[in-house]
């Protein structure tokens, strides 16, 4: 099923390296589809009006504790996706599997075991 996709009108879009010659994203089924410079709505197209803000490309913080609620708390701060670098198995596994299915959660991925310092 096709959801309505969103048009974000009227912001500046960075894209990773620089601010780029646009003011419209098209996003739909949560892939981002058009970028371009006035962009009109489609037909059931939520608009969402961005003057003053900037879109950017989501974060990774590659050094991480995670604990449940976490990856939660990330995404609002615009982290996308986690390394962790302490969580046990279990507790990793179960947050990796969660947020494979829930759009307002961090993706995770993990060390797989923690760094106790020590040298062999």
């Amino acid at each position: 099923m096709t959801e309505p996709g969103t048009l974000i009108r009227d912001v500046r879009v960075f894209d990773g390296r620089a601010v780029v010659a646009a003011d419209s994203v098209r996003v739909a089924n949560g892939l981002i589809t058009e970028v371009g410079e006035g962009l009109g709505p489609g037909p059931d197209e939520q608009v969402v009006e961005g003057a003053g803000a900037t879109l950017l490309p989501g974060l990774i913080d590659a050094h991480t504790h995670v604990f449940p609620g976490s990856p939660e708390q990330a995404l609002l701060f615009g982290v996308t996706t986690e390394l962790d670098m302490v969580a046990g198995p279990s507790v990793a596994r179960a947050l990796r599997a969660e947020a494979s299915h829930r759009d307002d959660m961090a993706d995770l991925r993990t060390a797989a075991a923690p760094d106790t310092g020590s040298t062999p």
